[in-house]
């Protein structure tokens, strides 16, 4: 039986997400746009009055155009590419008006290569377009598209604030690309094709090094991502995060293991059929302040997945995360739970730093035990996975209806337990620096700092109260 505590904090947080939804939809509009885009289209873009179609923003954009797109559904029925580029002065953005949201539906075939927004060609690198941002869209892929975005050859992508449900395979893909932003983007539901689930919610495949920047390429921050699922023969995939392979081809073992590095921060994973965030023969890795629950839910797999995993990596950094993870009483696995710090392969220079556990485990003896805890870390509303039952990751809760389930309660243990990772002894100092740029704050933009950093990706608040709820609200029923 579920706790009054537990009811009365899932109804909090539902009326919070509603609030805020209610806010955002007087959210004002943009003012910077130079291009204008309807679904229904037709005029030459220039206003909101005269808007232009998708494909006819792409054919007349060029640095510096923000190409508004209005509220509204958008049908696709073939893959949108996007071949035009910015610079690094003036980028080329795609995103919502604000107006009302910005649905945008597959209605072509399913099989592979049937991406919704294309960038690039891979094998093109470094030549592929570059200097975009996608900001705040809806795509569903109707369980039919690939991937929502995919970037093959590029360099210097945002994807921000999108919401990507229902593709066969992932929500952001990318190979032989450097350079890439995924923020605040919510990846629901994907990998259920059975042509395209061999993938992961975000997937960096074979990053390239656009220059020799010692410092940060690349970020994978402030996402939830769950109900991820390898749907193909596989069945090896399906995780939340996965950093893959250094090249196409011949790159799988520790030898080989060498990516620019990337940050990922801040990320919510839950109820995914794979690992929540995975590192296959990568390098330079930092992952700080996540919060994975209940993942590894394919029984198909062999053996349980692992939920934090290395496999032929090397310079990896595991910094103030969290793992709650479970344990299936009836699959092959004979009971064995999802471990949940796991080193697979051979692996080099692997540091862990404050990291918390409940039910998994480690699969490896750590240098010094004191940087885990073995503790639940009581989150407020988390979602209930039935032990016996297989494939749970199809039933997952979507982020809309889970809110703030997994924020900490007051009591948590994973309270005050987390370090400053810009200041872990030996880092270089470029990625020091960059850390400083982004480390100092949660998923909502809650400030940490030293002496009072929680572990996961939320902070909570000194201050944290219940908020009044606004006033002068007039609700109405459909």
């Amino acid at each position: 039986m579920i706790g009054d505590s537990v009811i009365k904090g899932r109804i909090f947080w539902c009326l919070l997400v509603l609030f805020m939804a209610i806010g955002n939809a007087g959210a004002q509009l943009a003012t910077d746009c130079t291009l204008y885009v309807s679904p229904s289209g037709g005029g030459n873009g220039a206003s909101p009055s005269a808007p232009t179609t998708l494909g006819g923003a792409q054919n007349a954009s060029g640095p510096g155009d923000v190409i508004c797109i209005m509220g509204g559904t958008y049908s696709l029925g073939s893959t949108f590419n996007v071949t035009n580029s910015g610079t690094s002065s003036a980028w080329i953005v795609y995103k919502a008006y604000g107006n009302s949201a910005v649905n945008v539906n597959w209605t072509g075939p399913s099989g592979p290569g049937n991406t919704m927004f294309r960038i690039g060609q891979q094998g093109t690198f470094p030549n592929g377009p570059h200097y975009l941002e996608f900001n705040g869209l809806n795509l569903d892929g109707k369980n039919l598209a690939t991937n929502g975005f995919s970037c093959g050859g590029a360099h210097h992508l945002r994807f921000l604030n999108n919401t990507v449900k229902n593709t066969g395979g992932a929500g952001i893909a990318t190979i032989e690309c450097d350079y890439l932003t995924s923020d605040h983007n919510i990846i629901f539901h994907n990998g259920y094709a059975p042509c395209c689930g061999w993938t992961s919610a975000i997937s960096y495949n074979s990053n390239q090094f656009l220059n020799t920047n010692a410092g940060l390429h690349s970020i994978i921050s402030n996402n939830i991502l769950a109900g991820e699922f390898d749907s193909s023969t596989n069945h090896t995939d399906g995780n939340g995060i996965i950093l893959d392979l250094s090249c196409r081809s011949g790159c799988g073992t520790l030898a080989t293991a060498h990516t620019p590095p990337v940050l990922i921060m801040n990320n919510v994973v839950y109820e995914s059929g794979g690992r929540c965030i995975s590192a296959n023969a990568v390098s330079d890795f930092y992952v700080i302040n996540n919060t994975c629950y209940k993942n590894g839910e394919d029984l198909t797999m062999n053996n349980p997945p692992g939920s934090f995993v290395t496999h032929e990596s090397k310079t990896g950094y595991f910094v103030n995360n969290i793992s709650y993870d479970w344990r299936n009483t009836t699959s092959s696995w004979g009971g064995h739970s999802v471990p949940s710090y796991s080193q697979q392969g051979s692996n080099s220079a692997i540091s862990y730093y404050k990291n918390m556990w409940f039910i998994g485990g480690l699969n490896f003896t750590p240098s010094d035990p004191s940087q885990f805890f073995n503790q639940d870390p009581l989150f407020v509303g988390a979602p209930s996975v039935d032990p016996n039952l297989g494939d749970m990751e199809a039933k997952a809760l979507s982020p809309s209806v889970l809110g703030l389930g997994l924020t900490l309660q007051p009591t948590s243990p994973a309270i005050h337990k987390g370090i400053d990772p810009s200041t872990i002894a030996g880092l270089d100092s470029a990625i020091a620096s960059d850390l400083k740029r982004y480390v100092y704050s949660d998923i909502h933009g809650n400030s940490r700092a030293a002496g009072s950093w929680d572990l996961g990706a939320y902070q909570l608040s000194a201050s944290a109260t219940a908020p009044n709820p606004p006033s002068g609200l007039t609700a109405t029923t459909n």
